[in-house]
């Protein structure tokens, strides 16, 4: 496994496929499942693309983040997958625009409970594309099911 963040620079094996982690941040603010899920994925042949970085400055120029977005942008259009894990006591607002953006992708996975405050919107966007949504944000449940996608 090969785990690529903005801020670390690592290049992608192009023999695995790539699976993004989009999903809560909260800049920064939220528990960092992205790290906790990519140890248990370490095994895979995969590309892993977390937007989270080690050292994000919530007070950043507009310089940077617009680089983040565009790094974003880049990232989930050449996955091979998205995983995106909405969680309870989050907003998410971006993911929830991403969640739009590549609904109609047909490489998107949502990991969301009825806690989310917009599930019922989640919950139809999925049904409407035919999205995969899993009821739980348990990084077990969340591996089985990476495992069994790629």
């Amino acid at each position: 496994m090969i785990y690529i963040t903005p801020d670390n620079k690592k290049r992608k094996n192009n023999k695995y496929k790539s699976i993004f982690f989009a999903g809560t941040i909260d800049n920064g603010n939220s528990i960092n499942w992205q790290e906790e899920l990519s140890k248990l994925l370490e095994q895979l042949n995969v590309n892993i693309y977390s937007p989270r970085c080690l050292n994000w400055n919530p007070n950043c120029t507009k310089n940077e983040l617009i680089n983040q977005i565009k790094w974003e942008q880049k990232h989930l259009d050449n996955s091979d997958m998205i995983i995106m894990v909405l969680l309870d006591n989050s907003k998410s607002p971006v993911s929830l625009l991403e969640l739009g953006l590549y609904a109609k992708s047909k490489k998107i996975i949502v990991f969301c409970t009825d806690k989310f405050y917009r599930y019922d919107n989640v919950q139809l966007t999925c049904e409407k594309y035919n999205i995969p949504l899993i009821n739980s944000t348990d990084i077990d449940i969340i591996v089985e099911n990476i495992i069994k996608y790629i």
